[in-house]
């Protein structure tokens, strides 16, 4: 199957938006969390099942990979614009590392793409699972342009795509909790992946 196409939708606000729940706040990332992030993708166990498969080795690598966070493509008000943020523990004193996780819109053309990663030390405990749903909450709440498609085919309902891979049970379980369904699958470089998709509410 191919990947998913879909027009842009979305209008991203730079700043975006921050959001919180009773226990975490997300706000988005800024270069003072690429320690707290490498601490993250650094761990072989978050590697393993993320893109790419090689635990971090710094710092200044970590950084690089938040630059990919910045969309390069799509309509020119998106350009230079992001949707990446830090999933903050807020049981965590305020003078230690608070930051557990992140999670982000990676792309938004050719279809919006959701990725996230949480420290080990707090998996099970339903964070991805929560921090993805105030996300989700934040991302359908932006302003969205008209898109003219013509008149070829009635307008497709906008949805918010997820990319997993099949052996990823702990992640597969996130994206259904948050409503997500599998739409198709595919294989990228050797590797089993679903696709999932959640239509807007």
């Amino acid at each position: 199957m191919s990947l998913p196409q879909q027009p842009v939708y979305v209008i991203v606000p730079s700043p975006g938006p921050s959001i919180e729940s009773d226990r975490l706040l997300l706000r988005p990332i800024t270069d003072d969390d690429a320690a707290a992030l490498f601490a993250i993708r650094s761990r072989p166990e978050v590697a393993e099942m993320n893109h790419p498969k090689t635990p971090f080795k710094s710092i200044e690598e970590t950084r690089e990979w938040m630059a990919t966070k910045v969309f390069a493509s799509g309509p020119s008000d998106i350009i230079g614009r992001s949707f990446n943020y830090a999933i903050m523990d807020k049981s965590i004193p305020e003078t230690e590392e608070r930051v557990v996780g992140s999670l982000s819109i990676n792309q938004v053309d050719p279809f919006p793409e959701i990725g996230y990663a949480v420290h080990p030390s707090v998996w099970g405990k339903g964070y991805a699972t929560e921090a993805l749903q105030l996300m989700l909450k934040m991302w359908w709440e932006l302003p969205r342009r008209t898109v003219d498609t013509g008149d070829a085919c009635p307008t497709e309902p906008e949805k918010a795509f997820a990319l997993c891979e099949k052996r990823n049970a702990g992640s597969c379980r996130v994206l259904e909790k948050c409503g997500f369904r599998i739409v198709g699958d595919f294989q990228e470089e050797g590797i089993d992946l679903f696709i999932f998709a959640l239509e807007r509410p």
